[in-house]
């Protein structure tokens, strides 16, 4: 692939642009102004990184009244619930040396520990515990074997969705032997907790082909865990909170502008400076760059009306065609847990032609619900793919309903009553949010060194420029470092 489209991808997943106007001729005496938009963890290291650089004039608007973005942690008793990150990947993530120094580290965790450790949950139904224990044998080899795939099969990987390759092993399972009608409708339910876990992994729904093959097998190889494959350090009840609060410690309060939503982003071809639209009304102040942070989902929705000039068309076609998902997280708060103390998770399991001739889509897009360690009486639902939609558009009352007759039926005990509480944010419905994946603490930090860089260079004859971040991840790749080291000149 070539640089030119590697700094475009960079770009598009990254949602980090920078426009700047031209530097003063490297005139270090002169500070530039600079407005972040977005208060996420990608426009906090950005401030935190220019404070480091001893940039101090700059402002930060965010269109919520809080920071963190999609890092959302609700207080509940003594802790935080986790809306968005929960767990930390590799040890050398730049986040975990922040959480480990903090104590904020609860444990060493398997990606897969919500399936292996699940009570499997099938009520009346003619469940044997012997199919689940085969066809848990199956699946615990398909991930190394994708892996494995991934990395010297660079044909197959970039072919097959994760759906595709796992439907093609999946018959492959189902012809290995004798399995009646019965047993294999047992596994179709089983199958979709092993779908669940790569649509968790990757928020995405796992049949997903778009303009960059975003959940082909190929991610495995793209994906960089740092530290070992399939482990993750999970938080403690104070989480990600702390943090955030950690990375926004040093920026001054006076800095934060909140409710503040940014509509519109100017360049003055005149006077090279920058001026900003906020909650309809253009600001007095100028800017000579302007740092955005905003989600993909944002830019795909307001890319053309967010800037004046326009941004380039192969920036506008990238943002229109790429393809993304997104996974949420449905807290159930019982006044007495119903499941016994020493559950972990679990995975509902009607069958088809057993409790019903027919599963409706709630039914099939349940697959886990996790105990909240810390909350013991609070169930964590996890929905991806097409359940992240569903459930959003589900009112408080009908998800009352549907949790408690499905866990009625799976449990096979009809007392089991509502939840007390539902506690949860609708991604979907957030127009400051929508459904992309979180990060960039490294990217801001990039944004933030590319600036000032920029400004105490020997000035460009560029009147925009936009800089590059990698929002898609804490540490998306870091092999992408080189080709962001120069901005690329679009005007």
């Amino acid at each position: 692939m070539s640089v030119s489209v590697r700094i475009v991808l960079i770009v598009i997943i990254g949602c980090g642009i920078t426009v700047q106007k031209e530097s003063e001729k490297g005139d270090s005496s002169i500070k530039p102004s600079i407005a972040i938009v977005g208060a996420g963890i990608s426009g906090l290291s950005t401030a935190r990184r220019l404070i480091e650089l001893g940039i101090h004039d700059f402002d930060i608007y965010e269109g919520l009244d809080r920071i963190g973005g999609r890092i959302h942690a609700i207080p509940y008793k003594d802790g935080f619930l986790q809306m968005g990150a929960q767990f930390i990947n590799g040890a050398e993530n730049p986040l975990y040396k922040i959480a480990n120094r903090l104590g904020l580290i609860a444990d060493v965790v398997s990606d897969t520990a919500h399936v292996d450790n699940a009570h499997f949950a099938f009520g009346s139904q003619n469940v044997k515990e012997e199919d689940i224990r085969t066809f848990l044998d199956f699946t615990s080899k398909l991930d190394p074997k994708y892996r494995s795939i991934a990395k010297h099969d660079e044909r197959t990987a970039r072919r097959y969705t994760f759906k595709e390759i796992f439907t093609l092993d999946y018959m492959h399972f189902l012809k290995s032997q004798n399995f009646t009608d019965q047993q294999k409708n047992v596994f179709d339910s089983l199958a979709r907790s092993f779908r669940s876990y790569w649509e968790f992994e990757w928020a995405a729904d796992w049949s997903t082909v778009g303009l960059f093959l975003l959940l082909s097998v190929h991610v495995l190889k793209e994906w960089n865990d740092y530290g070992p494959e399939c482990e993750s350090f999970a938080t403690n009840r104070i989480g990600f909170k702390g943090i955030l609060d950690d990375i926004a410690a040093p920026i001054p309060r006076e800095a934060f502008n909140f409710n503040s939503r940014v509509e519109n982003i100017k360049l003055n071809s005149i006077t090279g400076k920058i001026h900003l639209t906020v909650n309809d009304q253009v600001l007095p102040t100028e800017y000579d760059y302007v740092i955005v942070t905003s989600s993909l989902g944002v830019l795909k929705k307001y890319h053309h009306k967010m800037f004046t000039p326009p941004l380039p068309r192969q920036k506008i076609e990238a943002i229109e065609k790429i393809g993304f998902g997104g996974s949420c997280k449905v807290f159930f708060e019982w006044e007495h847990p119903f499941w016994s103390n020493n559950t972990y998770s679990i995975a509902p399991l009607p069958v088809r032609g057993m409790i019903s001739e027919k599963l409706d889509a709630f039914e099939e897009e349940t697959t886990i619900l996790q105990v909240v360690d810390w909350a013991p009486n609070v169930l964590s639902a996890w929905y991806a793919g097409r359940g992240h939609q569903l459930v959003d558009n589900m009112s408080e009352e009908e998800l009352k309903q549907r949790i408690t007759q499905l866990m009625r039926d799976m449990y096979n005990d009809d007392t089991i009553p509502l939840p007390s509480k539902i506690i949860r944010t609708q991604l979907t419905k957030n127009e400051l949010l929508f459904q992309t994946t979180i990060g960039g603490y490294l990217s801001g930090r990039r944004e933030a060194d590319r600036a000032v860089t920029d400004w105490l260079g020997n000035g460009r004859n560029s009147s925009q420029t936009h800089g590059i971040g990698d929002d898609n991840s804490l540490i998306e790749d870091q092999r992408e470092v080189p080709y962001i080291s120069q901005p690329i000149t679009l005007i």
